[in-house]
């Protein structure tokens, strides 16, 4: 019997339905999808040309724009479907016959997200889903149109920023400055610079001037402008890491040392946030050390490191303090650096550092040296280094396990029963490897007391496999 072929979904299989067939199709289902019956009509104008496309665009795009009902969230879900393919006509049909026309309509696209905000009952995830993937779409149709085209563009842009209140368009402003030709670039800038003495203190046109700069490499420019700031928007870290990455050590030192003295608003993800002076601490500090590295000023920067270490106990910042230490010199100062954490008096931070270097027999010996000093409290601290532990230094695991169970249970932490009940299975894993001269309560005793203390913590019983109080 031969076997039946099925005719596939795809261009080979439908063009085999027919011509009628297809349009039947069509027809029908545009009388019920708008967003469909808007697409076949932007593609049968295209053939008149690319300005009766334009025509029907603008009039969808003017009647958008123009209303002023109020939107409940069932028309919200509809204009998600709507807007998509009002979007998708816009950039394949008039983007294919005209990208600076398409452009300009994307544009116009964007800026409904002011009036469409406006009206909505409620916010609508779906809606704004569609804006943000039209601005990823726009931004790439902007970076494909000639140079002397973008230009054309550019008072559109500033008035899209300039309705931008909120920063909604933040994200797409931004890429806009790395994806415009100087030409348009330089136009941009020269609108900027007109409205910059007027605007407050937000991420407006001076931060877009600096994106600009900095994508034309324009150092002197951007550290004009970020002097320019009140002291608490200046990001000097940012700064310092610029003139770094340029060469630029001197420079890089000057803003690197000016360390902040209070609260600062910085940029992040489009927002201005609040930030202390010890933001971004970490960084300045390894960061000044690699400028006085490259400044010829060794001595200072490997000062700078070891404070860094001695202050946080950092392996990762330790390894690199090694790493520029004259050969056979590392020796002593490993000895130094773990004798400067066995007598700190954070011992969470010390146990954090042995654990992490690796190097768990001083670990270990930590443990037991402060053997009753440990508070299960900081479970986030105790817990990875019992793990770590449990099968080379089974002792000092012991002793981790046994202050978390016995933690969560004497202060009924019930949603944590189930953690403190995988550690007393881990005990008794390991309870047989406990070296004979180790002082400390047998397991069965441990969990005898475990009984008779806390008998009715069922919630903690029933998750240990055969044991009950």
């Amino acid at each position: 019997m031969a076997r039946q072929t099925r005719a596939k979904f795809d261009k080979k299989g439908l063009s085999g339905l027919g011509l009628d067939k297809l349009v039947e199709i069509l027809l029908e289902e545009a009388t019920a999808n708008k967003a469909l019956k808007a697409r076949l009509l932007t593609a049968l104008a295209g053939e008149t040309g690319p300005h009766e496309m334009a025509r029907l665009l603008d009039k969808r795009l003017d009647a958008y724009d123009q209303a002023v009902t109020r939107i409940n969230n069932a028309r919200a879900k509809d204009m998600a479907v709507e807007f998509a393919g009002l979007s998708r006509n816009i950039l394949s049909e008039l983007g294919a016959a005209d990208p600076v026309g398409a452009a300009e309509r994307i544009l116009r696209f964007l800026a409904l997200r002011f009036p469409i905000s406006a009206r909505l009952v409620s916010d609508n995830a779906r809606l704004w889903k569609v804006f943000d993937e039209t601005e990823v779409a726009a931004a790439e149709l902007i970076g494909t149109i000639a140079p002397e085209e973008q230009v054309l563009l550019v008072p559109q842009i500033e008035k899209l920023r300039l309705r931008d209140r909120y920063g909604e368009h933040t994200g797409f402003l931004s890429t806009l400055t790395g994806v415009l030709a100087k030409p348009a670039a330089d136009t941009w800038k020269a609108l900027l610079n007109e409205v910059l003495p007027k605007e407050p203190l937000k991420l407006g046109a001076l931060d877009l001037l600096q994106a600009l700069a900095l994508h034309q490499g324009d150092l002197d420019t951007l550290l004009k402008l970020e002097n320019s700031k009140p002291e608490n928007r200046r990001d000097t870290l940012a700064m310092a890491a610029l003139m770094h990455a340029a060469g630029r050590f001197q420079d890089a030192l000057e803003w690197v040392q000016q360390r902040p003295s209070g609260l600062r608003l910085l940029p992040f993800r489009g927002e201005l946030v609040s930030v202390g002076p010890d933001y971004g601490a970490r960084e300045r500090r390894l960061l000044e050390a690699d400028i006085l590295e490259r400044l010829k000023r060794r001595e200072d920067a490997q000062a700078l490191r070891w404070r860094e270490f001695s202050e946080t106990f950092d392996p990762a910042v330790l390894k690199l303090y090694l790493s520029k230490l004259d050969d056979f010199a590392e020796f002593d100062e490993i000895d130094r650096a773990f004798a400067l954490v066995e007598n700190a008096s954070d011992i969470y931070a010390a146990l954090e550092f042995f654990v992490t270097w690796p190097k768990l027999d001083r670990a270990a010996a930590h443990v037991l040296r402060h053997d009753h000093r440990w508070e299960g409290r900081y479970f986030e601290d105790l817990a990875p280094a019992a793990e770590a532990l449990a099968d080379q230094q089974p002792l000092a695991a012991t002793v981790l396990y046994r202050t978390l169970i016995s933690d969560i249970l004497r202060r009924g932490i019930g949603v944590a029963y189930p953690h403190a009940a995988r550690y007393l299975v881990e005990l008794g894993r390991i309870a047989p490897h406990l070296p004979d001269d180790a002082r400390l309560k047998d397991h069965e005793d441990f969990v005898d007391d475990l009984r008779r203390n806390h008998p009715k913590k069922h919630g903690f019983w029933s998750a240990v496999p055969g044991i009950w109080p």
